[in-house]
């Protein structure tokens, strides 16, 4: 596929970011492309003659790591965008490109060298796919951090898998499982099993375990206390409340997959062992 318009999104709290957004747009130039700039980044060079219109896009340059990712995914997604990734931040696991490999990676990109990667997501069962939708996890917790503990009973296609107290449960995808629930504790799944993981969040019992599930299973949650409520996040970025007048909710795999440039032939594993090295730097 030729790409005729990439859009560029640039994460202002990357400041760093800024000189190479500069110079992608400079290398672009010299090829046969539209190019569109979110406003923030137009207004940082002071480019406003460029569409900040990134849903007409054919594909989308994120310059940021992990957490610009997702928030861009929120305009790809509904609009079938392939999204590529350079890294300006740590760890980065879902970018492709880092500064140094930027030029050559972009003129492989142009000549048509590259492959689309598919990622599972994970959608909530009523809402929208393209607009309710999480790539990592969706995160089932407190309402307030400050709250006392939250009581939540969750099953598998009906069949109850446990009933926990504490901080929350973490619904995640293979993708997901490097991010907060690996943090929590949850094993590390290679990306292109189709499977979720079920990690609780600092339970107040001994016979809460992760658990590992096939992507097909419909994972129920309900809050189990009479008074509480709690919150459902997407990615960290939308919520969704759970109380009396709605205590459950129902994560199902979406139908949608969020789509990623590969030019790289990298071992998934010699990237996780670099990638969580850098955590003890």
């Amino acid at each position: 596929m030729a790409f005729r318009r990439i859009g560029l999104h640039w994460n202002s709290n990357k400041v760093s970011g800024l000189p190479v957004a500069a110079r992608v747009i400079e290398i672009l130039r010299e090829h046969p492309v539209e190019i569109s700039l979110n406003r923030s980044l137009a207004d940082a060079l002071a480019l406003d003659t460029y569409p900040d219109d990134l849903s007409r896009c054919d594909c989308i340059f994120v310059f940021g790591g992990d957490g610009t990712i997702l928030g861009v995914l929120r305009t790809a997604i509904p609009n079938d965008i392939p999204v590529l990734g350079i890294n300006l931040g740590r760890l980065g696991f879902l970018t492709e490109t880092e500064v140094d490999e930027m030029e050559s990676d972009i003129d492989r990109l142009m000549r048509g060298d590259y492959a689309i990667e598919e990622r599972t997501m994970l959608a909530i069962e009523g809402y929208p796919q393209d607009e309710v939708f999480a790539l990592n996890e969706i995160v089932i917790g407190r309402e307030d951090p400050g709250m006392h503990v939250v009581t939540l009973e969750y099953e598998a296609n009906g069949v109850i898998i446990n009933r926990i107290a504490g901080d929350g449960l973490i619904i995640a995808s293979a993708t997901g499982s490097t991010a907060y629930s690996l943090s929590a504790g949850g094993p590390v799944i290679a990306p292109n099993l189709d499977c979720i993981v079920l990690t609780p969040i600092c339970p107040h019992m001994l016979n809460a375990r992760p658990v590992v599930l096939p992507a097909a299973d419909s994972i129920t949650v309900r809050i189990a206390g009479t008074m509480e409520r709690a919150r459902v996040a997407m990615d960290g970025l939308g919520a969704l409340p759970l109380d009396r007048s709605n205590p459950s909710v129902t994560i199902i795999k979406s139908t949608r997959t969020a789509k990623f440039i590969r030019l790289h032939d990298r071992n998934y594993y010699d990237l996780l062992r670099l990638k969580l090295s850098e955590w003890t730097r």
